[in-house]
């Protein structure tokens, strides 16, 4: 899903010069991954009678992409226990990974250009994902990424909150030692995720720049960072393989 501008004012990214990091989302933002998630649901929804007729993209849209999975359960299962929810998203998540290995999975257009532009000027790049950490693990070893970001990986759901709450992007800030967050960008597909980065703001500094940026429609080749910001920036109001 697209990055929600509602409600946000227009912010200025950071230019290069001033740049201290830039924090990606995963799932349909370095990757379009979203396709993948859509079959497995598709599959899931249909046998479990939650959608007898089959999933259809606005209801992905609206129910699924960019959530963490113990909201995606409990809005699809409300009759279900935390627990019952628990073990769906597990099998969910593993016959996502079996059709990752049979799949193929490209890096988002631009995106290993955008990497070593970022080495280069010394920028600090870090991966901020509601993915299980398998999930992330395999993904950015399918996209050849995996020594590349190391141990510059942070899993939503082993923050005290997910997204869309701030708290996997105020990790991020904190691994990459970073405390003014308008000196970094950070790049998201879904509304869920820009909510997440823009509310990092605090008392003193507004929140992350968030840049729409989803793997299936948008170029991530530095020119993004010069587009024009009303069309790709939200802020709330107040080396790269080759």
């Amino acid at each position: 899903a697209r990055a929600s501008e509602s409600a946000m004012s227009t912010p200025t990214i950071p230019p290069m010069s001033t740049l201290q990091a830039a924090l990606f989302d995963l799932d349909g933002t370095m990757a379009d991954s979203d396709p993948l998630h859509y079959l497995v649901f598709d599959e899931l929804l249909r046998t479990t009678g939650v959608l007898p007729n089959g999933l259809t993209h606005e209801f992905f849209k609206k129910n699924i992409a960019g959530g963490a999975n113990c909201d995606i359960f409990a809005r699809l299962y409300p009759e279900k226990s935390m627990e019952e929810h628990e073990a769906m998203a597990d099998e969910k998540e593993a016959a996502f990974r079996d059709i990752l290995k049979r799949e193929r999975l490209v890096r988002a257009k631009g995106l290993s250009e955008l990497l070593r532009t970022f080495d280069q000027a010394g920028v600090k790049t870090i991966v901020v994902t509601n993915a299980p950490r398998a999930n992330a693990e395999a993904m950015l070893s399918r996209l050849e990424l995996r020594e590349y970001f190391g141990e510059r990986l942070v899993i939503g759901t082993e923050c005290e909150r997910s997204k869309p709450n701030p708290d996997p992007y105020l990790e991020g800030l904190r691994r990459v030692g970073v405390n003014d967050p308008t000196t970094c960008v950070a790049f998201e597909d879904s509304p869920a995720g820009a909510r997440s980065a823009v509310a990092t703001c605090s008392r003193s500094n507004c929140g992350l720049t968030t840049v729409g940026a989803g793997a299936s429609r948008t170029s991530l080749t530095p020119s993004v960072l010069s587009s024009s910001p009303s069309t790709h920036a939200t802020r709330p109001a107040a080396s790269a393989p080759s």
